[in-house]
């Protein structure tokens, strides 16, 4: 089910663990459970409905058109790849809308169960005939595709169309097993058994996930950050909000019958392998104990259960990378650790860049304290007389709101920082109140696709304010605040847990008045892209708010970063021009890209092994090259290379070279902000003025 409540993976003991080879008891049909309502769950149903329409930033109407929303996010859920539904069985669905609004604003939610229980028989069906299907042999030598993204493709019209689907996906899937060197006994045996536990966890479903997952197509037809989470949901997110964290630090969701990496938790097990990257499938988990569970089909929560575990024990993940064609298998040993605040901090170091020497601080998230953190690295580097200084952005994710109020106004005189409007239209300036700068000299910000939030926010300012260049890739574009709020209450009689809630409350705006929102901070000088800006980023999230903008705030400029753009980008582009790092990224995302615009798989394993094979002649030539470039011996084989390996971060290199052509130009000569919040008009100081201003003169 699609992209459900994101759950970080924190402490629990191990629990039961079954062997693989274990005898599975197989339900039949007739074993699915009968759903129904709890009286705990009605009253959820109730409070959060008066949240969502009273209290969210985006007003909500409860007409046709949100119901069909509601629909979309739901179906979306149910039948994450349009394989189970017909054309016309999904046209009746929405001529139901009347019934969908009553379960939101009535919580007459029998409607959405009976889809939800009937959802569980075709679930049950498909799986059945993967189980089938695999007693016998597979025949993989004909000239049949696979779709194996069908999220933006129309619904079959036919059963039959649908089984030729099946049909596709469980010969992709033996493929996939044979071509990860299994036999065609065990590649069966293990799609067997794989889908066999995924019809017994079929069978453990609660009204619970029900009720969840129509709660969230509820939440998510207002907003992609809105969300019901479950008593157990709830318990994990205080988990995290509080680092009470022992487990390997990812934060998971589920996306039809897997479950997906969302994010790395910075300084964690997860994240300190090099190993996992966000999108990454896991399929299994194995304990210190040798007992091994395939985890398709299963609740999301039950697999927190199995990854989470004591400090100090080991899991070893099966990781699924890529998709089609470039599909690879591999297993990821983490030892399970305490996820420790200060794991997250800020750390400084200094790069020499043509004799001379440039600050870096890579800040990971937004944690409390961090200023602290912040201002006790710049002293260091100041020190160290650096002439220029790197703030690496990258994969931060956000974090506490007033720690980027608190960070940005290290580099900065006093003012605001970030605006917030709430629902009915308040703004309110996040202010830096303190007019001393830790340091003023020249800056630049590195960030890419998964810079969000408070990473946004400062980025933004000090982009605003003239104090930095912006490197890297366009950011998230998240420019959203939200609470999470417990629906229990002190009054209550039940002792019931409710779960709780997670709605937006406000957006937030650059001092220019400017949105960050969909939009996101745009670079001064682009690197070439990691990620696929269509399936990281706000833009590709269901539902997102609207860009807009407000009136800008009253604020002194420092530079006019526009006047240094063109002199700057004609230098990196001059250095990077033969750099092999550059190039191979370049390739890597329009290969990536290429082989996503191909809709279709083939299923015939002769042609997928010579397609594996050139993406692994690719994959190893473009290492050689790299390892040649540092001046390494080349490789013969991909496994050759070793575990802890890691090439040289060439994009915080280059972040940190045009920190010193900045420094360079602004020593030849400074253009001052004239006006604000236009940088379009500049002056230009002469360098005895510049030296004046760095005393302690206006710089206006």
């Amino acid at each position: 089910m699609r992209k459900l409540t994101c759950v970080a993976v924190a402490a629990v003991l191990l629990s039961q663990a079954f062997v693989c080879e274990a005898k599975l008891t197989v339900p039949t049909i007739d074993d699915l459970p009968v759903l129904s309502l709890q009286n705990a769950q009605k009253t959820a149903c109730s409070r959060t409905a008066n949240y969502f329409l009273r209290a969210h930033y985006k007003p909500v109407e409860l007409n046709k058109d949100f119901a069909d929303d509601i629909i979309d996010q739901y179906l979306s859920f149910l039948d994450y790849n349009k394989s189970l539904y017909t054309k016309d069985e999904v046209s009746k669905i929405y001529k139901n809308s009347d019934k969908i609004l009553d379960a939101v604003s009535k919580c007459d939610l029998s409607y959405p169960l009976s889809l939800y229980s009937d959802n569980l028989k075709r679930r049950f069906l498909k799986y059945s005939f993967f189980v089938d299907y695999v007693k016998n042999p597979v025949d993989v030598s004909g000239k049949e595709q696979v779709e194996i993204d069908r999220r933006k493709s129309p619904y079959f019209s036919s059963q039959e169309d649908i089984r030729k689907q099946w049909v596709a996906e469980v010969k992709n899937e033996y493929i996939n097993q044979v071509l990860n060197d299994k036999t065609d006994e065990k590649a069966r045996e293990r799609i067997k058994r794989r889908y066999e536990a995924a019809l017994g966890r079929l069978a453990q479903t609660t009204s619970e996930d029900a009720f969840s997952t129509f709660e969230n197509a509820f939440a998510t037809a207002i907003d992609p950050h809105t969300s019901y989470l479950s008593p157990e949901d709830s318990e994990s997110f205080n988990d995290d909000i509080n680092l009470s964290l022992e487990g390997i630090g990812a934060v998971l969701s589920s996306e039809d019958e897997f479950t997906v990496i969302n994010s790395l938790i910075p300084g964690s097990p997860a994240e300190l392998s090099k190993k996992l990257k966000p999108k990454d499938k896991i399929v299994g988990v194995r304990q210190e104990d040798g007992s091994y569970e395939d985890i398709i089909g299963w609740r999301l929560t039950d697999v927190v259960k199995k990854v989470k575990g004591k400090k100090g024990t080991k899991v070893t993940l099966e990781i699924e990378r890529g998709e089609g064609a470039g599909a690879k298998t591999f297993s990821v040993d983490l030892v399970r650790d305490k996820i420790k605040l200060q794991e997250r901090a800020a750390k400084g170091e200094v790069k020499t860049v043509d004799g001379n020497k440039v600050g870096v601080i890579s800040i990971k998230s937004f944690y409390t304290d961090l200023n602290k953190d912040l201002k006790k690295e710049i002293a260091k580097l100041k020190r160290e007389k650096v002439r220029a200084m790197v703030i690496d952005l990258r994969s931060n994710g956000g974090g506490l709101l007033p720690e980027a109020t608190l960070s940005t106004g290290l580099f900065i005189k006093d003012g605001p920082v970030v605006q917030i409007r709430d629902a009915v239209g308040n703004v309110l300036p996040q202010f830096d109140e303190d007019d001393g700068i830790d340091f003023d000299g020249p800056l630049v910000v590195l960030i890419n696709r998964l810079s969000a939030s408070s990473s946004e926010i400062m980025a933004a300012a000090l982009r605003d304010y003239g104090r930095a260049v912006i490197v890297g890739d366009t950011s998230f574009g998240k420019g959203t605040v939200q609470q999470n709020r417990p629906l229990a209450r002190v009054y209550d009689f039940s002792n019931a847990d409710l779960g709780s809630i997670h709605y937006t409350i406000a957006k937030f705006y650059r001092v220019s008045g400017l949105s960050t929102q969909l939009k996101g901070v745009s670079p001064d000088i682009a690197f070439p892209p990691l990620v696929d800006d269509s399936e990281f980023g706000e833009r590709s999230e269901p539902n997102a708010l609207a860009w807009d903008k407000i009136a800008p705030s009253d604020y002194k400029g420092f530079l006019n970063i526009d006047a240094y753009v063109n002199d700057l980008t004609r230098m990196h582009e001059e250095r990077i021009k033969d750099d092999v790092a550059f190039k191979i990224m370049k390739e890597d995302m329009d290969r990536y890209l290429k082989l996503k615009a191909e809709k279709t798989l083939s299923v015939n394993l002769a042609e997928r092994r010579k397609m594996q094979q050139e993406d692994e002649k690719y994959r190893l030539n473009a290492v050689n090259e790299r390892l040649k470039s540092i001046g390494k011996k080349p490789i013969k084989d991909i496994k050759d290379l070793p575990e802890d390996f890691e090439f040289p971060d060439a994009l915080l290199d280059e972040a940190a070279a045009i920190a010193n052509d900045f420094a360079s130009l602004v020593d030849q000569k400074r253009y001052l902000a004239r006006t604000t919040p236009i940088f379009t008009r500049f002056s230009v100081a002469s360098v005895a003025e510049d030296h004046k201003a760095s005393s302690g003169t206006d710089r206006q």
